[in-house]
This record gives C-alpha cells, structure tokens and sequence, in this order.
C-alpha cells in the first residue's frame, strides 16, 4: 500500500501532540443555521498518540492517560476543564494504545498498554487508586504482530473484563506481513486472562470500535480495514464472534485509501447504532446508517475538504441542540485543525466549523470526546503533530443552550443474573440526547434511546452494579438515583 502523509489520509504521522482548549477558539464558518459550539483552550505537554480517559484516582474527576515514548502518560484532572502535569509509568516497549478498567478486581482502576514489541505485546500497570500504578506486568505476543489499539469490556457477561487488541502489521523480522486479525483474552478477574484467541477479520484492520451494534446487549467489533473495507463481527456472547460479509465505502474500492477510524452514535434519531467512518486519499466521510441488526447502509460522504485529510472523529452533542454533530481532526490543517458537522437529526450534516487554524505544517490526529468538568457538555482531547513540538489540547465546551432541562431517572435496574442494567428517564425537552454515567467514576455507560415526548430508555450490559447513576442531557440537565437490584 502507498504510504500516505499527513495531508492525504491514513499513513506515518509526523510529530503528534494533545491539546486541551481553554482560551478562546478561533473559527470560520459559511452556512450554519443553528448555534455554533464554542470552546476555550488549553495546551499541555504531548501525553501520547493515542489517549483514554477514566477516574484513575477516585476522586469523581476525568483523567487522562496516553501511550508516550516507552512511557504511559498520565494526567490527573481538576475538574474544572484543566488538569495537572504529567507523570510518565515506564514500560519495557514503546506503547500504542492504553485501555483503562479494573482488571484485578480491587475496586481501582488500572491501566493496559499495547507494546510494539516482537516478544511482549502487553503491559498492565494497576493502580494504587491515588493516580500512580505499580510496576507493569508483561504479557507474551503471541500474535507477531504490532496492536494500535485495544479496547476494555466485557464480552462474555461475566463480571470481568477482557480485552480486544487489533493487529496492523509485522515487521520485526523482514519481509512485513499484513495483519488480518485480533487477538481475544478473556479475562479471569485477578489481573490474569486465559489463553488468547485470534480471530480473523476478513480486511487489514486500520481502525476498531468496541460495542453493541445490533442491539442484542451483546459487544460486537467494527473494523475499518485498507481499501476502504469496513468488517463487522457480531458478539455470540462467549467471547467469539460471527463474521458479516465486508463492506467497500468506495465503490470498487482504492488500495491508496484507508478507513482511518470509526465513529459511533444514533445519528437519525431512530434507536439504531450508525456510523462515520473517515476515508483516506481524498474520499472524505461515509456515513453509514444501522439498520438495527449489526447491518449498514452507506447513505453518503460529506467531501467538504477531504482533501485535507479527516483523520479521526468522536461522534456528540457539541452545540447543544439535541442531536449529535462529528467532530474531526484534519491531517492538513489548512483549514483547521479540528472541525465539527453539526447534525441535523436525519444522518445528514451541516457544512463544518472550522477551528484552530494553524501555523503551516500542522494537523490534528487523535481525538477523544468526554466531559473534562462535570457540566454535561461534551468537551474533546486530541492529538495535534506536524512541523514544530507535539502538545496535547484539552478543549472545554462553553457552549450556551437552549435552556438547561429538567431530567427525572424513572427507573434504575440491575439484573445480576444477566448483568443488565435498565434506565428510563424523562427530560422537559423531547431532543435531548441523555447519556447515562456511573457516579462514582463518572465513566459513561451508553446513551439512551429517545422514544418520543420527553420518554427515554436504555439497556446496557455492565459487568458490576454501578449502585448509584447519573444520567445527563446535551441541554445541562441532569439527575441521580440509587440502582435497584433485581
């Protein structure tokens, strides 16, 4: 495959950096009918290439970790949209891709981290729950393969959590091999996981999502491959998976393209998990739209600056008006480094809003969305390189809204038998995107459906009972209710 520069889609990224906003964000904009969300912005130090965001201390505030250069980077946050210096956790390899979770079963929250590495493929740092980590314990590489990214859930509904590492390319002994695969480990709950699994994905995988697509309560795994091929592999529940027949995005496909992420979210408001998925080469965003059953349609490709290379999105409300916009980090930052397409609640999309014009030489890679100050507007974290030093950028959304709604937690229900956990609220605006987290950590548990007239509801597989929920809108309302046992 040609390799791709920063300016054209998937391919080596220069120099990379994460940004925090918390000044003012500088933008333009053509055609926009409703409010323009705004940020302030704040840089710091470049936590990794990649980046995750978990309480890692306890104190109900997001942090932030990343993959650094042999190091695992972490950032505590002070709950106010800013966050503390680095620490760095060494590890025996250089890092891809870190995944937080409570592992051993101590009620702390822990980190994995991916090794590029042709004998070690993994190393899990347990936290002490004050925001340091012991020192890492290493996991075989039984693949051959690198593993730029990785994702913490539970599969087979046992309490414990396993993990999903997909695979790129191998070349510690030359000639390198494509990858078409991941690796399963099924957790065992102490820290340890039986013997891995490796499951074909029928493309070269380039970017995975992790979760429920078909609505069976189950995880399933979307998989962005090379020529614009996207797999989707359906969860049984035992920790394997039932294969469906590969999409091409672009008709008869482009070797010179790849599908660099894959973006998550009900974007037409009908109860089914859609999908934006970010194309190399100039092609641009395919939107896809769930057909309820772990399906897509590909419904059509924004190509406004494609050109300039979307390279990754975080799918939310960011301008507050119930329905859920993309946000994108352009590999040529020409014309912003990062943009956003606000929703118009039918899978179609505004013209973007451009923000942080750059010096020359500059683009945005990695993006995270997630809420940095607990006032339930979704802020963004991401990854800016090029020519110059690397930063991390922490955006604070200052959004104003509509008026701030009123949410009611109707009902809180976990079944231990199934490990299901049931919500139902109501909120006073009937768009309202309501997003359900566990109060304690504040880490997001899913979004629920909108039934009509103020109704919503969701059904989530969570391995523990999270005792206490928050459930909070896109309009500033919010609610807590104890979990009721069943």
């Amino acid at each position: 495959m040609k390799k791709v520069t920063m300016g054209r889609g998937k391919g080596s990224h220069p120099a990379i950096a994460l940004f925090v906003f918390a000044a003012a964000c500088a933008m333009t904009l053509s055609e926009v009918s409703a409010q323009v969300a705004t940020f302030t912005t704040q840089k710091y130090p470049l936590l990794g290439n990649t980046h995750t965001a978990a309480d890692l201390n306890g104190d109900g505030k997001v942090d932030l970790a990343g993959s650094g250069a042999n190091v695992v980077s972490v950032m505590l946050g002070n709950g106010d949209g800013t966050f503390g210096a680095k620490t760095d956790f060494p590890v025996a390899a250089a890092p891809q891709a870190v995944a937080a979770g409570d592992f051993n079963s101590d009620g702390k929250v822990d980190l994995m981290a991916t090794l590029n590495d042709p004998q070690l493929s993994l190393a899990l740092l347990t936290g002490t729950g004050t925001g340091t980590f012991n020192p890492p314990i290493y996991f075989p590489n039984t693949s051959g393969f690198d593993s730029p990214a990785i994702a913490a859930t539970d599969l087979n509904s046992d309490g414990k959590l396993d993990l999903v590492v997909m695979h790129n390319i191998g070349c510690y002994t030359p000639p390198c091999t494509a990858a078409d695969s991941i690796t399963i480990l099924l957790g065992n709950g102490n820290g340890t996981f039986q013997t891995p699994s490796e499951v074909d994905v029928g493309t070269g995988p380039v970017a995975m999502a992790v979760l429920d697509l078909n609505g069976d309560g189950l995880k399933d795994v979307a998989i962005g491959g090379g020529n614009t091929e996207l797999s989707i592999l359906l969860g049984v529940g035992d920790g394997t998976f039932v294969q469906q027949p590969v999409v091409t995005l672009v008709t008869g496909g482009d070797p010179f393209s790849a599908c660099n992420d894959v973006g998550v979210g009900d974007l037409n408001r009908d109860g089914k998990q859609d999908l934006v998925v970010p194309l190399g080469n100039g092609h641009g965003n395919a939107i896809l739209i769930g057909n309820g059953n772990g399906t897509f349609q590909v419904t059509s490709r924004i190509q406004i600056d494609e050109t300039f290379a979307p390279l990754h999105v975080a799918v939310a409300d960011y301008n507050r008006d119930g329905l859920l916009d993309i946000a994108r980090t352009m590999g040529d930052g020409t014309f912003g480094l990062l943009q956003i397409m606000n929703g118009n609640g039918d899978g179609s999309f505004q013209a973007p809003v451009r923000y942080l014009v750059p010096p020359p030489s500059r683009g945005g890679i990695m993006i995270l969305a997630g809420d940095w100050n607990g006032d339930a507007k979704p802020d963004i974290a991401f990854v800016e390189g090029g020519a110059g030093t690397p930063t991390t950028d922490v955006l604070t959304n200052t959004t104003g809204g509509a008026g701030t709604d009123t949410v009611t937690i109707t009902k809180a229900e976990y079944q231990t038998g199934n490990r299901r956990l049931r919500v139902e609220a109501t909120s006073t605006n009937s768009t309202a995107t309501l997003q359900v987290f566990v109060t304690s950590t504040n880490q997001l548990i899913g979004t629920l459906a909108n039934n009509g007239g103020g109704r919503f509801r969701g059904q989530f597989s969570w391995p523990v009972n999270p005792q206490t929920i928050t459930v909070k809108s896109s309009f500033g309302g919010q609610a807590t209710r104890t979990v009721t046992v069943r």
